[in-house]
């Protein structure tokens, strides 16, 4: 909730800069339970101190954000890699610095501005009006006091104020919109050989005995059995502890209240559809083609011509339903693409939508019945309700018993039993696993990384608590351990052949594309090339721009035509490349024409002289905090840092 309130108090500088970090969500990193409190700095500006508790707070709310914002699981590991808390602790710095820039200006915010920024906020409102009652309601369940959230606007509404005096200073021109356009609509005449894998596969004599050996004595390290741990652990999820709680009668009962009051007021549409497929890949006139087909068959039907049965049987390419004129029953958000749910909510009981784009293709829908929701009774839903509240009081009580788990193993580090019964959970094996490898738990390069950690396998203590994603972590300790061990040829002889000819299939792909390009230079035809070869084909010469990526010309040939320097006249210019599917391809370059300027309408211009001004916008932003910093003492503590 408090994500979108921020939306409406930030601008270029606050997006870039700030980065979304300094309000206090609920979901608290485990780091934070387990500071014990120290208030070590792990940075200093101009003299004010920036906690690990501060950081660590920033860093979870961060990691919130990205977790809900990603349309995929978002790992601990991931975000090791990606530093990002070195990116939070950044913007940290960035906005104290940023803090005493605008009171030492006088920048001043009036209390009315503040006032009517925090009442132009929908979630605090009702009826489209001010709640005072929901807004202190809000704010607390976010765990901040209005002073707080008051605090936080004032100074984003500063923030603001500086952001719009440094991108109003950005300004582009014409001939920048120009050279823009000539580098974003070039199109490049392009050729393609392309190596087929297979053919060359397949023309890869087997390795005879003596080879294969030989290989071996050169590789054997790459087929010994790799040291190995076999592990113990104990792992908290929301999943395990929500067979844990207890759920009251009255809990139960509020929330089958709120289930009540959500499904009574919601209608229930039902709604057939015709679909007429186009490819991802598919070309603007394609697309084009099935849009139209679908409108003439609106047409048909609001002429009375047809039915919509009658065009679905004829027209849909969904199979499931065309032959019961298009019927999907009831449609819920969530059970197909956004663009085609909104479309069945916005339609009145019989009527027939405009075609609908999704990545499936172009849909007609109508909606044929619109009737209120049936209200399930309390026991048809209280598994259902029951299972919904001990994952959210499980989620709840997820960092106390990661707090747990942590101290406990830490406090008994000879044992994972004690942790284990304090949480009710059970202590689990692994199978072997290696430092490169592993599976179930083993999968996890961090706990790969504390299996083998000096403590853990020399000492055979407790690892430290390893949280492998938002809500999930786990304490492991080595049960059992063996050395690395080499194993004889007979015993590997399989994965040597299969490791020496997948070797020597990308050593000959690689040769062949050599060749190729050796060949093109010197100005060989590239059709009688094709010939010659078993393994390759050449696709003419043609004009492509940097969207045209397709069958013929994969996507990945396409970027690297792109890549390639113009060649002089008469002359090409190749490269190499890995297709999808792993056939090698060589790209020649045989000419380049600018995007033409001229051609553009006013509204692109416009639209694209805004994008120009919003990056040089950005580069000032950037230039702006770098002066800062330079002019500023920041001191930044790496080893409290690294904690």
């Amino acid at each position: 909730m408090l994500m979108d309130i921020r939306e409406k108090i930030r601008g270029w500088l606050a997006y870039v800069i700030v980065g979304l970090i300094s309000i206090p969500f609920a979901l608290w990193g485990v780091g934070e339970y387990l500071g014990g409190g120290k208030e070590q700095p792990v940075a200093v500006v101009d003299g004010n101190e920036i906690t690990a508790r501060e950081l660590d707070q920033a860093f979870s709310d961060r990691r919130q954000q990205l977790i809900a914002q990603s349309n995929r699981q978002i790992t601990a590991e991931m975000i090791e890699q990606m530093g990002l808390k070195r990116q939070v602790l950044d913007q940290m710095i960035n906005e104290r610095l940023l803090v005493t820039f605008v009171r030492e200006q006088g920048y001043v915010v009036p209390d009315q501005l503040v006032a009517a920024t925090i009442r132009d906020i929908s979630a605090f409102q009702t009826n489209g009006q001010f709640d005072r009652e929901v807004y202190q309601r809000r704010l607390a369940q976010q765990g901040m006091t209005v002073d707080q959230f008051e605090s936080d606007v004032r100074r984003d509404l500063l923030f603001n104020t500086l952001d719009n005096a440094l991108v109003g200073s950005a300004f582009v021109t014409d001939p920048e919109v120009q050279q823009l356009v000539a580098l974003r609509d070039q199109s490049r005449r392009l050729g393609l050989m392309r190596i087929d894998r297979d053919a060359v596969a397949d023309a890869i004599d087997p390795a005879d005995e003596a080879t294969l050996r030989a290989y071996y004595e050169e590789h054997e390290a790459d087929f010994q059995r790799p040291e190995q741990v076999r592990l113990s652990y104990v792992e908290i999820t929301p999943e395990t502890l929500a067979a844990e709680q207890e759920i009251s009668e009255a809990a139960l009962q509020s929330a089958y209240e709120d289930f009540k009051a959500r499904e009574a007021g919601e209608a229930v549409r039902k709604a057939r559809h015709i679909l007429i497929q186009v490819p991802g890949d598919a070309d603007a006139e394609t697309i084009e083609s099935a849009r139209e087909r679908l409108e003439n068959a609106r047409q048909a039907i609001a002429d009375g011509e047809a039915s919509f049965e009658d065009k679905a049987a004829e027209l849909s390419d969904d199979a499931s339903t065309s032959d019961r004129g298009g019927d999907l029953g009831r449609v819920e958000e969530g059970d197909i693409s956004e663009s085609f749910y909104q479309a069945v909510a916005d339609l009145e009981e019989g009527a027939v939508s405009e075609p609908v784009r999704t990545r499936f293709g172009w849909h007609l829908i109508q909606v044929y019945e619109v009737g209120e929701a049936e209200v399930a009774p309390l026991e048809a839903v209280r598994d259902d309700l029951l299972a919904d509240l001990r994952r959210d009081q499980a989620e709840s009580a997820y960092y106390d018993a990661a707090e747990t788990l942590a101290s406990t193993s830490y406090e008994q580090p000879d044992s994972l039993v004690p942790a284990a019964e304090a949480l009710s959970l059970s202590v689990e094996t692994s199978d072997w696993i290696s430092r490169e490898k592993g599976k179930g738990i083993g999968q996890y390069p961090a706990v790969r990384a504390a299996a083998f950690d000096e403590a853990v396998v020399g000492e055979r203590f407790n690892s430290e608590l390893i949280e492998l994603d938002n809500s999930h972590a786990v304490v492991v300790r080595v049960e059992a351990h063996r050395d690395a061990e080499a194993r004889p040829f007979e015993a590997v002889r399989d994965e040597v052949a299969a490791q020496w000819r997948a070797e020597t299939l990308e050593t000959t792909l690689a040769e062949r594309a050599d060749a190729l390009q050796e060949a093109l230079a010197k100005g060989s035809d590239p059709a009688a090339l094709a010939e010659e070869s078993a393994a390759a084909s050449w696709l003419a010469p043609a004009w492509y721009e940097r969207r045209d990526a397709g069958e013929d010309m994969p996507a990945a040939a396409l970027t690297a035509g792109f890549a390639l320097t113009p060649p002089g006249e008469g002359e090409i210019a190749t490269a190499s490349t890995t297709l999808k599917g792993g056939d090698k391809a060589v790209v020649a370059l045989m000419g380049v024409k600018a995007g033409q300027p001229a051609e553009l309408d006013a509204e692109t211009r416009s639209q694209l002289a805004r994008q120009l001004q919003n990056n040089q916008a950005n580069r000032l932003i950037e230039a702006f905090m770098r002066s800062l910093r330079a002019e500023s003492e920041v001191e930044i503590r790496e080893d409290a840092l690294d904690d």
